[in-house]
C-alpha cells in the first residue's frame, strides 16, 4: 500500500516537472535545424521523465538494498554502499539510454542565431555539516508528546547530484537531483516530555520526568533523501569570478530506517528493521556561490544553508508515535559544467 501511494506522487512530481520545463516546439526532422532554447527544451522533454521516475524506483531499491544489509547484521557504512550503487547506476543507464537522442538534438543548433544564455549540465558533490533540529513526537494515542531541539548527525558519504540549466548575465534558473544520506551520532539527547506513557514490562501507563536524558547508540536514525527540485539565482558584480545569490525548493522522497521501533522503545530489534517508513516532504535551501566561467565550461563552489523536513510515523502497539523534525545542513558544493552546445 505505501509503494502504491508513493508511485501516484511519483507520476504527479513526474507532470509537474515536466510542464514546467518540457514545453517544446520543436518539429521532428533529419534537415530541420533548431534555436539553442528549442534544443534545450527537447532535451528537458527526453531526460526529465526517464530520471523523476528510474531515479525514485532506483532510490528505492537502493533503501531496500541497505535495509536488508542492516537488519542481516551488515555495517552501517556497507549499508550506505549499497543504498548509494542503485540509483547511481540506474543513472548511469538513463544517460545512455537517452544520450543519443540529446546528440540528435543538440547537435542541429543553428549557432548564427543569436543566444546569450549559458546552457549546461552539472554533476557536483560536497560535505556538509548537520544536525537534526526540533524533534516532536507525540503518541498515536493522544497522552504524551516530547521533543528534543538538537541532535548530532554526520554522513558517510557527500551528497552527490546533478543539476542542469542555463544563466544569463543577471540570473539563472536549474533543475537539481541529488542523493543525500546522513545518521544520528552516538549521544545523549535531551527530551521534554508532558503526559503520560505505556510501560510495557508492566502493562500499564506511567508519567515521566518532564525533562529527561536517553542514550542514543549510533545510526539509531539512518536517513536517506531524494532532491527533486528548482534553483533560481541573481549574478552580482563580476571581479574575476562571478558571484551568486540563489534559492532553491523541492521535493524531498525521504527514508527512515532503523532498528529501533523509535524514541519511546529503545529495544534493539535483532535481524530486522523495527523501523523502515518512505515518505514525500519538501526541502529548500540558500546559495552563495562563486563560478569561474570558461568558453565551454565553469567550476563552481557553493555554500548552502538547507532545511530539510522529516515525517513519518514509528514505533508499535501502544508505543505507536508521529515523529516529526528538521535536518538543517550546511553544504559546501563543488561542481563542473559543462556547456550544452560546445
Amino acid at each position: 500500500m505505501i509503494l502504491k501511494n508513493l508511485s501516484k506522487r511519483t507520476f504527479l512530481c513526474l507532470m509537474v516537472f515536466n510542464l514546467i520545463f518540457s514545453q517544446s516546439d520543436i518539429k521532428e526532422s533529419s534537415n530541420f535545424t533548431y534555436t539553442k532554447k528549442q534544443a534545450y527544451n527537447y532535451y528537458l522533454k527526453t531526460i526529465i521523465p526517464a530520471n523523476l521516475f528510474f531515479s525514485t524506483y532506483g532510490f528505492m531499491y537502493g533503501v531496500t538494498l541497505g535495509g536488508q544489509a542492516i537488519a542481516s547484521g551488515e555495517s552501517p557504512l556497507t549499508a550506505n554502499t549499497k543504498w548509494l550503487i542503485a540509483p547511481l547506476i540506474s543513472s548511469l543507464l538513463i544517460s545512455q539510454a537517452t544520450k543519443d537522442i540529446k546528440l540528435n538534438y543538440l547537435n542541429k543548433v543553428d549557432k548564427s542565431i543569436k543566444d546569450d544564455n549559458f546552457y549546461y549540465t552539472i554533476f557536483f558533490m560536497g560535505p556538509d555539516i548537520s544536525q537534526i533540529k526540533d524533534f516532536e513526537a507525540e503518541g498515536a494515542d493522544g497522552r504524551w508528546n516530547a521533543n528534543v531541539l538538537e541532535a548530532s548527525t554526520t554522513i558517510n558519504y557527500p551528497p552527490l547530484g546533478y543539476r542542469t540549466g542555463f544563466f544569463s548575465k543577471t540570473i539563472g534558473l536549474d533543475l537539481e537531483m541529488s542523493l543525500l544520506g546522513h545518521h544520528s551520532k552516538e549521544q545523549t539527547a535531551y527530551y521534554n516530555f508532558t503526559g503520560e506513557i505505556y510501560n510495557e514490562e508492566y502493562a500499564m501507563y506511567v508519567e515521566l520526568p518532564p525533562a529527561l536524558n536517553i542514550e542514543i547508540p549510533s545510526h539509531f536514525l539512518i536517513l536517506h533523501s531524494l532532491f527533486i527540485g528548482l534553483n533560481t539565482y541573481y549574478n552580482l558584480p563580476n571581479f574575476g569570478l562571478n558571484p551568486y545569490l540563489g534559492f532553491g525548493l523541492g521535493a524531498l522522497f525521504n527514508s527512515v530506517q532503523s532498528q529501533y521501533p523509535g524514541p519511546a522503545n529503545l529495544v534493539q530489534e535483532e535481524g530486522k528493521l523495527a523501523l523502515d517508513e518512505l515518505s514525500w516532504d519538501f526541502g529548500y535551501h540558500g546559495i552563495i556561490g562563486f563560478r569561474h566561467q570558461q568558453p565551454d565550461s565553469f567550476y563552481y563552489f557553493e555554500i548552502r544553508p538547507m532545511f530539510h523536513q522529516f515525517n513519518y510515523e514509528s514505533g508499535e502497539g501502544l508505543l505507536k508515535e508521529f515523529d516529526s523534525f528538521t535536518l538543517e545542513s550546511l553544504q559546501f558544493q563543488i561542481g563542473i559544467g559543462t556547456n550544452l552546445f560546445k
